[in-house]
């Protein structure tokens, strides 16, 4: 069956918003992405120490924030409090979105804030009993038909899909090593039925080229997309399109939207 946030097709898919030009996973990042043109907002969730849904990747605040600290050992309070411009910097010696009360939104605050956008939305965590608060957050916030639920733990993913089976989900790291050793085998001819509705996956892991033109084509063969993670070079873009890649994850969602324009 097709799902809905598939419809329009998404291409771009803005890693953690436009994070080449502004502090990742932020308001004014994920504005930025939406006035470029970008289909999907990329992101990411930890839960803080009172049950909120945070974006934020990491699990820590050290890398991007003044603070110091796991994520979820702070209340949503606390974290709203921090800077989440404090160490963004383009040059390594400049720091042009300290001070500029950029907070660390919630994700029904980012739901609501972009009604008609597009989200990918990683949990980050390996609990699958976070399933429960996420749909109902979800739900609320009437995003079910918008939102492609992704993470590297199987067991979140089975629990979202057994509550909110019209959501999309991409595959977790298992499943996408099962199909890629079918692939290496010879035998995906086998798997015909697929939890998930999408791969995403880098273009190259070591020495093997996992987003090959061939797999994708078997894949499509399968009514399952590929999107390619994170491709940030115009000559990369442009070889995986040429492969037939149906969505590209990137922090500069314009380059981007200037190859497949180019491309039309």
């Amino acid at each position: 069956m097709q799902k809905q946030f598939f419809t329009p097709e998404p291409r771009i898919f803005a890693h953690r918003g436009n994070a080449a030009h502004f502090p990742e996973n932020t308001l004014p990042s994920f504005q930025s992405a939406v006035e470029i043109g970008a289909d999907v907002i990329e992101t990411d969730v930890q839960r803080s120490r009172d049950g909120h849904f945070m974006v934020f990747h990491d699990d820590t605040i050290d890398r991007i924030t003044e603070g110091a600290g796991r994520v979820g050992d702070h209340t949503l309070e606390e974290l709203k409090r921090l800077d989440a411009g404090y160490r963004y910097s383009a040059d390594g010696d400049s720091f042009p979105f300290r001070g500029k009360r950029i907070a660390i939104p919630s994700l029904d605050e980012a739901l609501h804030e972009f009604p008609q956008q597009r989200f990918n939305v990683d949990l980050k965590t390996d609990d699958p009993s976070q399933a429960a608060d996420y749909c109902t957050l979800i739900r609320r916030c009437n995003a079910g038909e918008r939102v492609l639920t992704a993470s590297e733990f199987t067991g979140n993913l089975k629990a979202v899909r057994s509550l909110m089976p019209e959501m999309a989900t991409s595959a977790s790291h298992k499943e996408v090593a099962g199909v890629f050793f079918l692939y290496r085998s010879g035998l995906l001819f086998t798997k015909n039925n697929f939890a998930a509705d999408a791969l995403q996956i880098p273009e190259f892991y070591r020495h093997w080229h996992v987003a090959a033109p061939d797999l994708m084509r078997r894949m499509h063969k399968k009514g399952i997309r590929v999107h390619v993670w994170t491709v940030n070079r115009e000559a990369d873009m442009r070889r995986l399109l040429d492969a037939g890649v149906d969505g590209i994850i990137t922090d500069d969602p314009l380059l981007l939207k200037k190859v497949i324009d180019s491309r039309a």
